[in-house]
C-alpha cells in the first residue's frame, strides 16, 4: 500500500484533502446531532492541523512544528473520544436507544468511528510522506530518490532482525 501511494502521490494528496474535509463537514454534523461539543472541537482542530503538511506533501520534516503539533492533536482527540466512548453518559445513551438492539455489537460502532473519524487520514498520511532525511541518492549522481517513512521504518526494522539474526537471512534476487 505505501508503494502505491508514494508512486502516485498527487492522487493521494488529493484523496487526504478531500478526506479532511469531509471529515470536518461530518464532525459538524455530529455536533448538530448532539454529540459533545468539546469532542467535535477537538476533532475539527485536529483535522484543521493535517492542512500544513498538505501543504508539503508528500514531503515532510520529521521534527517540524506542523508534524508534531498534528500527532499531538491526533493523539489528544483519540483519547478524548476513547473517554468519551468508556464514559457513563455514552453508556447511558447506548442502553436507551432502541438502535442499540439492531446494531449488534457497540465495540464495532466504536472502532468504526475512532478509524473514520480519528484515524482514516493520520494513517493516510503516515504510509505516503516521504522523508527527506531518508531519501537515497539516484543512481545517476546528483539527485535524490525519495523514501515513503513507513517503508524505511520497516526497512530498518527488517534491518535489525537481519542483524540479530544474520542465519536466518533470505535473499530473492
Amino acid at each position: 500500500a505505501c508503494e502505491i501511494a508514494e508512486e502516485y502521490a498527487s492522487i493521494m494528496k488529493r484523496y487526504l484533502h478531500r478526506a479532511t474535509i469531509g471529515v470536518i463537514i461530518s464532525y459538524v454534523i455530529l455536533l448538530i446531532d448532539g454529540l459533545p461539543l468539546k469532542n467535535c472541537a477537538l476533532g475539527i482542530l485536529a483535522y484543521l492541523s493535517y492542512f500544513p503538511l498538505l501543504a508539503t506533501f508528500p514531503f515532510v520534516e520529521t521534527v517540524s512544528l506542523g508534524t508534531i503539533l498534528a500527532g499531538v492533536m491526533t493523539l489528544a482527540n483519540h483519547m478524548m473520544w476513547f473517554n468519551y466512548f468508556i464514559s457513563y453518559e455514552y453508556r447511558r445513551t447506548l442502553n436507551q436507544s432502541d438502535m442499540n438492539k439492531m446494531m449488534g455489537s457497540p465495540a464495532m460502532g466504536v472502532m468504526g468511528f475512532l478509524f473514520v473519524f480519528v484515524w482514516l487520514v493520520p494513517l493516510g498520511f503516515f504510509v505516503s510522506l516521504t522523508s527527506m532525511e531518508e531519501s537515497l541518492p539516484l543512481a545517476g549522481g546528483g539527485g535524490r530518490k525519495k523514501k515513503g517513512i513507513f517503508k524505511s521504518f520497516v526497512d530498518s526494522i527488517l534491518e535489525k532482525k537481519d542483524q540479530l539474526f544474520p542465519g536466518n537471512v533470505k535473499r530473492y534476487e
